[in-house]
This record gives structure tokens, sequence and C-alpha cells, in this order.
């Protein structure tokens, strides 16, 4: 993915992410071609292929700008308890409840797992448990797929639970399994 300050790349860079977003709300992931992707966002396959490689390039880049507002809305995570990380993140994936109908429905609840499995280990509450664990990776890998797995299920029950209630289930749950 192109990583320079070029002012044009960067303002096609993220045309062609919103392209493949606006297109995800109309058709299968799998059914969206790079010369899909291109007519969206009215640009050519070469300056395609200069940002990206591939799709699930473009998906990697939206997940990461996701966690950059995400860790902006958590104050960069510094003295956040459990439950305000997990408040903080249903509060954050509700409002994007539009995407996480498109991932469910596109089968790519993945990114979002492997996105947390990337970015939890940054956050200070999580330094400081992995801190005395002898497998760390490990323990990041299974709050990821947890948080990933409550937020689907969470989901698919309408939201049957206020933001406060599954943050509470999350953090009783996290420190009885996990940190406890």
């Amino acid at each position: 993915m192109y990583q320079g300050n070029n002012p044009s790349a960067i303002r096609s860079r993220e045309w062609i992410r919103e392209a493949l977003i606006r297109l995800l709300s109309n058709r299968p992931y799998a059914k969206i071609s790079i010369k899909d992707i291109c007519l969206e966002a009215d640009l050519s396959r070469q300056t395609f292929y200069q940002i990206y490689e591939s799709k699930d390039e473009i998906m990697a880049y939206h997940f990461e700008c996701l966690f950059l507002i995400f860790q902006e809305e958590c104050t960069d995570f510094k003295e956040i308890s459990i439950r305000e990380m997990a408040a903080q993140f249903f509060t954050f994936f509700y409002e994007e409840k539009s995407f996480v109908k498109i991932l469910i429905d596109n089968k790519l609840t993945y990114y979002l797992e492997d996105m947390f499995e990337q970015y939890l280990p940054r956050i200070e509450l999580f330094k400081k448990y992995n801190e005395k664990e002898a497998n760390p990776d490990y323990t990041i890998a299974f709050i990821s797929g947890a948080l990933t797995q409550i937020l689907i299920h969470w989901f698919n029950k309408g939201f049957n639970l206020t933001i406060e209630e599954i943050a509470k289930e999350t953090e009783e749950t996290m420190l009885a399994r996990v940190i406890g």
C-alpha cells in the first residue's frame, strides 16, 4: 500500500477506499472486482495498483483508519478500565452498525478480529497484564476473538442489551476468565 505523502496519491487512496465501502452497500465483497472499484472511484487500474495490491489491502487500510478513530475516542487508551474500553468498543461499532452488518453479511468479521489482535497490545491496560503473561499473544488473540464474537452476537440479537450492560458483561467475563 502507498505510504508516501503525495497529495494526489493520498486523495486517490481515500477515493478507492470510499468506493469499496460504497460498493459493499450493494454488492457482496466476493463479487466486487478491482475494475468495479476503479469505475466507482473514477480512477484507472494503474492508479489503483500504484496505491494498493488488492481489495483485501483496502479493507486492512479501512480498519486501520477505523482503529485510529477508535483510539482517539479512547484518549489513546491511557488509564482506561476494561469496562470503559468495552463501552467505547461497543459504542464505536454501534455507530458503525451499517458497516458491521456488511462485515457479517459478507463473512468478513475476521478483519475486525485481526485489527484488534494487532492493536490491543497498544492499550496500556493490556500491556500491564501482558507483562506477567508467559505468552501474551495468546491472551490478545483470545480477547480479540471474544470482543468480535460478542459484537456479532449482540448485533444479531438486535442490540438487546444496552451498551453499559454489554460492557459490564464483557468486563465480568474478562476478569473471571482471562485476567482473574
